[in-house]
């Protein structure tokens, strides 16, 4: 039988794995940080939509507004999470940031990548081969981004490796959206999918600044 203390211990360690944080999160700095991930999240949905020439709830998404929506989010996010934070987070912050920002930004190259390779080469043109490189981008993408911000961050191998979370995997539905969007599935335009992309790379920006 598992004592109190023994059991406390383990959810304590599960929740800052999960989290990313030590140590509880000032409730006013959860505010400052979502709202400094949202203006983060909305600035580049502005330029987007005034170069479209349409509004921020008409946007059409390609590769290139996933990459600056999610740069605009993460930014907002960590910058505000800088300033708020304390010092001695900063580190940590700006690490969880660099994380997102490759965990958001790699499979959607990757996968635009490979499907872009399908259409290109006539023996690759077909369903079976475009659902692979999907399938390839996305999960290899994921793996290829941890790897990359492990190294970026700590390139003398100094501190146990970021691991991908669930919270992680979720993160990466804008990735599977992603790949609705950019291989044109019919069933997305229909659903309007690419509308939830906003809120899932606003949280990547809310989890960078909250980190420590």
């Amino acid at each position: 039988m598992i004592s109190p203390i023994k059991s406390s211990k383990i959810e304590y360690d599960i929740r800052t794995y999960r989290n990313h944080r030590k140590e509880p999160a000032d409730p006013s700095a959860k505010y400052k940080v979502a709202a400094g991930a949202v203006i983060g999240t909305l600035t580049p949905m502005a330029f987007i939509a005034k170069k479209q020439k349409t509004n921020i709830f008409k946007i059409k998404y390609n590769t290139k507004e996933m990459l600056l929506l999610s740069t605009g989010a993460i930014l907002g996010g960590l910058a505000t999470g800088l300033l708020t934070g304390k010092k001695e987070h900063h580190k940590q912050k700006i690490n969880e940031g660099v994380f997102q920002f490759l965990n958001a930004t790699v499979p959607t190259l990757l996968t635009a990548s490979l499907f872009s390779l399908t259409k290109k080469v006539k023996n690759l043109n077909n369903i079976p081969c475009k659902v692979l490189s999907a399938l390839t981008g996305l999960i290899g993408g994921m793996f290829l981004a941890s790897k990359l911000a492990n190294i970026i961050n700590d390139p003398y191998d100094k501190v146990p490796d970021r691991k991908l979370t669930i919270k992680d995997s979720v993160a990466n539905i804008d990735d599977a959206i992603g790949i609705l969007v950019v291989t044109k599935v019919p069933i997305a335009d229909k659903l309007q999918v690419d509308k939830v992309l906003p809120a899932v790379y606003g949280l990547c920006g809310y989890r960078a600044g909250m980190s420590n």
